[in-house]
């Protein structure tokens, strides 16, 4: 069992009001728990424990004590002893003292996830978190074809990422030691994608870089990256990554990429802010607006992982010590993200179908659920739509109970990204524009009210539990594909 570092985590960046010393105590306790005894992956084929993320994504939209305990039982059921193997390696028990010298050996192997787990701990204690990150996730002696750790990092969904996030967000190094350890026994994620040295210093690209989703424009347009046919609904998610990794995509997928920088964009913090924002807006469109029109809205499960990934880079920027690693950092992302949405098959974002859906989303039954007849003395109608209260009230208040964690984090996210860039007017929005036209028809009409309008979506979709709606699903169909529309 790992030396454990200090328990106590902060409010975190959304910090919605309903945190008390007792709910503060409860999960501190609970994460604490959950941190000793369970192992990063809940099945040996290394699908993720999410406990922790549903934990915080709850505790910070205000969970009360005892959801915060239901959450941990409910989950904890189904999680795996902390000293547990893959299915082709038999568990180990006595665990190695892992060291900067051998580290190398043990990556990639689910059994030392335990020895992974107290050989971050100790380095965080003795060097700091900034220290251990630039050390062991950005050095270029970490990143040759022997360890490839920010690779890693971004792998598994970007689920290292996220545990790591969590930990910058919450400030628990207990939690980034967990990150950091995860990703240790991930394989490497295709490193040939990464490219972190080259910038484009071309006179046709603007300071930053194109924008972001001038970037997605290129992905769509690229002869090169059309989808990998045929079409098959039960490919595995590996399959489709390893036929995507040839016939020269790997190195279109860098050109594209190199594009969203340009040298003299290194020397401007402002930057690194605008291209955080980038990522909220994009992440929001390709999991919202990839529907069809006139059909039933689909949310592909990988793409929400960008954007629930999306969150945390404010706070990991936070932590990062260096710009170079910051940058480092963004620059790995971005290839990631195209990957994925290439392996579902390069749906294309439809701005005009997410402001079709309502920018004041309610639970079912609205009318008789919230409110008797107002006194006479009420400003306005709070049952109609034009003076209806902030419809995240009603969200926020619904998805804590929401069965999925995966759930709750969208939502959670996309309630930060209102705070931050709801107010934006169309026209507004980074990369809605490039040389006086368009990079995606309709997208110079995006506002502000994106989000809350993707999180009625996610509500309508996954379901009101809390209202009597059951648990919705995700989709992983491939949504990109025509013939997946056609089942």
């Amino acid at each position: 069992m790992p030396l454990d570092l200090p328990a106590t985590i902060k409010p975190g960046i959304v910090n919605f009001p309903g945190r008390t010393p007792e709910t503060q105590e409860t999960v501190q306790r609970l994460l604490a728990d959950d941190r000793r005894e369970n192992h990063c992956f809940f099945v040996a084929s290394g699908l993720h424990n999410h406990l922790s993320h549903h934990l915080l994504a709850a505790y910070d939209l205000g969970a009360s004590t005892k959801l915060l305990q239901d959450i941990y039982n409910e989950e904890n059921k189904s999680q795996r002893p902390i000293l547990s193997g893959s299915a082709n390696d038999s568990i180990d028990e006595h665990q190695p003292q892992i060291n900067r010298d051998n580290f190398e050996h043990y990556l990639g192997k689910q059994k030392y996830y335990s020895a992974f787990l107290s050989f971050f701990t100790a380095e965080i204690a003795t060097h700091g978190v900034p220290d251990t990150l630039e050390a062991l996730v950005f050095n270029p002696s970490v990143n040759k074809a022997e360890s490839n750790m920010l690779s890693r990092f971004l792998a598994g969904a970007f689920h290292p990422f996220i545990q790591t996030g969590y930990g910058a967000e919450f400030d628990s190094d207990a939690m980034i030691a967990q990150g950091l350890a995860q990703a240790s026994v991930h394989e490497a994620l295709y490193p040939e994608l990464f490219d972190f040295t080259s910038h484009e210093t071309e006179d046709t690209i603007p300071k930053g870089g194109l924008p972001l989703l001038c970037i997605l424009r290129q992905v769509y347009d690229s002869n090169i990256l059309k989808p990998v046919m045929p079409y098959d609904p039960n490919a595995l998610l590996s399959s489709r990554r390893k036929a995507l990794m040839k016939d020269g995509r790997p190195e279109e997928i860098k050109r594209i990429c190199r594009l969203w920088w340009k040298s003299t964009s290194a020397e401007d913090e402002v930057e690194l802010g605008n291209k955080v924002e980038e990522f909220f807006w994009m992440s929001t469109l390709l999991l919202a607006a990839t529907g069809k029109e006139g059909r039933k809205p689909r949310l592909d499960f990988f793409l929400m992982h960008v954007l629930n990934a999306t969150i945390f880079l404010p706070s990991l920027l936070k932590i990062i010590p260096t710009k170079a690693s910051r940058i480092k950092l963004l620059k790995g992302l971005l290839p990631v993200v195209v990957m994925y949405v290439l392996m579902r098959g390069r749906p294309r974002i439809n701005p005009e179908l997410l402001l079709s859906y309502t920018a004041v989303p309610r639970p079912p039954n609205f009318d008789e659920y919230m409110l008797q007849k107002p006194s006479a003395s009420a400003i306005g109608g709070p049952c109609g739509t034009e003076s209806y209260l902030n419809p995240w009230h009603g969200i926020l208040v619904s998805v804590v109970h929401a069965p999925d964690a995966h759930t709750l984090k969208a939502i959670r996210t996309l309630y930060y990204a209102a705070q931050h860039y709801g107010h934006k007017a169309p026209g507004q929005v980074l990369g809605s524009s490039y040389n006086g036209k368009e990079t995606h028809v309709g997208v110079e009409k995006l506002d502000g009210t994106v989000f809350v309008r993707a999180a009625g979506v996610i509500m309508d979709t996954l379901g009101w539990v809390s209202h009597g709606e059951g648990a919705g699903k995700w989709d992983y169909s491939g949504l990109g594909w025509e013939d997946a529309w056609k089942e």
